[in-house]
């Protein structure tokens, strides 16, 4: 939870506005498109390096290949050297992570870093929403072996995290803005590793500063997961930039 006593203007602080993206909300989409559309998929962020995202791709690549190996009798010792090397010819080549978390505040950073849907980071499965016209967001996702929880089951925390992440987008999508200040979530059925799974999550109710929004889990007809959070206008300091605050939430 983040407090902030001051009760912060709604805005994105320093973050620049990314034409696309700042705007992809219900009311502009209902400006353009009337009433009655159908989902609308986020637009891509754009990237500072290609590079930077083919790298991540093929980590993520190599996070599928290489989880649940154990008792595989595939021989993994000339693998680890050689990610021994990529790993020893990089290190050196990174800034220290105060810098890199400065940077993340410049362009798309901070959300193309995010470990839900962001493109720069590999552990994140990643998530595609889309917009839909009835106020509610949505995405379809199939979650591989690295998230597993119970025997063939996503691991509960990983359906927390998607769905706390998908819920600060439908703030987003729906006018609203918010950092997480309360959060329950009930468990219902297994959620199933290697299916398709919906994610759904929507503004419920809103309150002044307080914005409550509600968020599912379904495989197929069957409801796994259902949750509801109570978000904040709230501001947080902006690193390296201790003059400055952003009321950017999760999936803002």
């Amino acid at each position: 939870m983040t407090n902030d006593s001051d009760s912060p203007e709604i805005g994105r602080g320093p973050l620049p506005r990314i034409e696309g993206v700042d705007d992809f909300q219900l009311s502009s989409m209902r400006e353009r498109l009337g009433g009655t559309f159908d989902p609308i998929a986020v637009p891509d962020l754009p990237t500072p390096d290609p590079d930077l995202d083919r790298s991540v791709a093929e980590l993520r690549r190599l996070r599928e290949a290489i989880a649940g190996l154990a008792h595989s009798e595939v021989e993994l010792g000339d693998i680890a050297d050689r990610l021994a090397e990529v790993a020893d010819l990089l290190e050196p080549r990174v800034p220290e992570p105060a810098r890199r978390l400065e940077a993340m505040w410049t362009g798309a950073g901070s959300r193309r870093a995010n470990p839900v849907g962001g493109p720069e980071n590999p552990i994140a499965p990643p998530v595609r929403f889309s917009g839909c016209d009835d106020g509610s967001v949505t995405a379809e996702v199939t979650l591989g072996l690295a998230y597993q929880g119970p025997p063939g089951c996503v691991h509960g925390g990983i359906s927390a995290l998607i769905i706390d992440h998908m819920m600060g987008f439908a703030n987003h999508w729906g006018g609203r803005y918010g950092m997480t200040a309360h959060y329950e979530i009930d468990y219902r059925s297994p959620t199933p590793l290697l299916r398709p799974l919906t994610f759904r999550s929507w503004v419920d109710e809103v309150d002044g500063r307080k914005t409550w929004t509600k968020a599912t889990i379904h495989a197929g007809d069957r409801l796994c997961v259902e949750a509801r959070g109570l978000f904040l206008e709230a501001s947080v300091a902006v690193p390296g930039r201790p003059d400055q605050r952003s009321t950017v939430g999760d999936g803002a």
